[in-house]
C-alpha cells in the first residue's frame, strides 16, 4: 500500500512541477478573442503552396503561454520560498533559475506544438485534423527539451509526465470540445 501511495504523490508532484507548461498550452485558448498580436509566426510564408504553420499559430499565442507559464512558476516559486510546502513539486527553486526555466518551458510548449504544425501542412493535414501521439505529444516533448536547458530533471520525471500528457490530453480535448473550447475532440 506504501508503495502505491508514493506513486501517486510522485505523480501529483509531477503533475505540479508541470502546471507552467500545462498552463503554457491551454494560454491560446483563452486569449485567442483578444485582438492584439494577432498575427500568424509563419507571417503567411508558404513552401510549394502550402502554408508553413497555418494561421492558428500566432504571436498572440506565443506571447501569452510564456507569459502564462512564467506567471506559474513565480507562483510556485513563492510557495516554495515563503511556505512549508516545498515538497509540491521537485523542481529545487535553491538551484533553478525559476524566470528561464519558466519562459523556456512556455516557449517549448508553442514550438512543440507549431512544430507539429509545420509537419502536419507538409503531409496536407488540415489545420484542425489530429494524428495520433504528434498531438498529444508535441507540446510536452517541446516544453521538457526547452525545459532541459534550464532544469536538469530527472528522466523518471521526463517519463512520467509523457505517459500522463498522452491520456490527460486525449481527457482534456474531449472535455474541451464539449464545452465548445475546442473544435476537435482530439
Amino acid at each position: 500500500m506504501n508503495i502505491i501511495i508514493t506513486y501517486i504523490v510522485y505523480i501529483g508532484q509531477c503533475i505540479y512541477s508541470t502546471l507552467p507548461a500545462i498552463f503554457a498550452n491551454m494560454a491560446p485558448i483563452f486569449v485567442k478573442n483578444i485582438p492584439i498580436l494577432n498575427y500568424p509566426l509563419d507571417f503567411d510564408l508558404k513552401i510549394k503552396g502550402k502554408l508553413f504553420l497555418g494561421p492558428k499559430k500566432t504571436f498572440r499565442g506565443l506571447f501569452a503561454g510564456i507569459i502564462f507559464s512564467m506567471t506559474i512558476i513565480s507562483m510556485q516559486y513563492i510557495v516554495f520560498r515563503y511556505t512549508k510546502f516545498k515538497n509540491l513539486g521537485i523542481i529545487d527553486f535553491n538551484t533553478v533559475n525559476f524566470l528561464a526555466l519558466g519562459f523556456l518551458m512556455g516557449f517549448g510548449v508553442i514550438f512543440g506544438d507549431a512544430f507539429a504544425s509545420f509537419i502536419k501542412r507538409r503531409l496536407g493535414f488540415a489545420p484542425s485534423k489530429s494524428i495520433i501521439f504528434l498531438d498529444q505529444l508535441d507540446c510536452v516533448i517541446g516544453g521538457l527539451l526547452f525545459g532541459k536547458i534550464a532544469w536538469n530533471f530527472p528522466i523518471k520525471y521526463g517519463i512520467t509526465i509523457i505517459i500522463l500528457t498522452f491520456f490527460f490530453h486525449i481527457l482534456g480535448r474531449h472535455i474541451g470540445y464539449y464545452l465548445g473550447l475546442c473544435e476537435s475532440k482530439w
